[in-house]
């Protein structure tokens, strides 16, 4: 009856775009909503660069292929599945990026965005997760009388964080942590088991 809501980037691995600007010195690559607010004009923006720099969806993954999650990740997801949580990562990032992390995370159940190649292998656009899934699933989740934890770290993972049972963010920015000081605050994920089941055995 327990289920972890979890972003990706930020939270359990790197963020993927930055990478990707470094490893290819296309700095363009690593604009975030941070500068372009309009997501959707964020991604053509970096499709557009990849097609223009000759680079295949292939190579993209061949450079994140090297990525590993932050430190304690990994053992992290496996106390959750321990204390009988499911496990949803439900994050921005793209599936066809993310897969190698997955792996390495343990293989949990992701909804993420995906991305659609020609028949040269270039990327062409986005098939979006919904755009208020975060919150849809938490609030369907909550309906069954489930216990929602959730873990994020920026201002698009607000609202999902302010819905749950209980709530973490993980190293967010200056800005983000003003926003929402109401959300308990977290350096890093391998502080959360020991916080939550302190927690939770207090109100119990």
């Amino acid at each position: 009856m327990k289920l972890a809501c979890i972003d990706l980037e930020g939270v359990l691995v790197p963020e993927l775009w930055p990478i990707i600007a470094e490893r290819t010195g296309i700095d363009s690559l690593a604009l975030t909503t941070r500068e372009v607010p309009d997501y959707d004009l964020l991604m053509r923006n970096r499709i557009a660069l990849l097609r223009d720099n000759g680079l295949r969806l292939s190579c993209v993954s061949r450079i994140l292929s090297h990525v590993d999650p932050v430190p304690g990740a990994r053992q992290f997801l496996d106390e959750l599945s321990f204390n009988e949580y499911e496990i949803n990562i439900i994050s921005d990032c793209f599936l066809e990026l993310a897969n190698p992390l997955f792996d390495l995370l343990g293989g949990p159940t992701a909804m993420c965005h995906r991305l659609n190649v020609d028949r040269f292998g270039f990327v062409t656009d986005c098939s979006f997760y919904k755009r208020a899934g975060k919150e849809d699933h938490v609030a369907q989740a909550l309906s069954e009388g489930r216990y929602v934890l959730a873990v994020g770290d920026a201002f698009n993972d607000l609202a999902m964080l302010r819905m749950a049972n209980k709530s973490y963010l993980v190293s967010p920015s200056a800005a983000t942590r003003a926003a929402a000081p109401d959300i308990k605050t977290v350096a890093s994920v391998d502080e959360i088991i020991p916080l939550h089941v302190h927690e939770r055995a207090a109100l119990e």
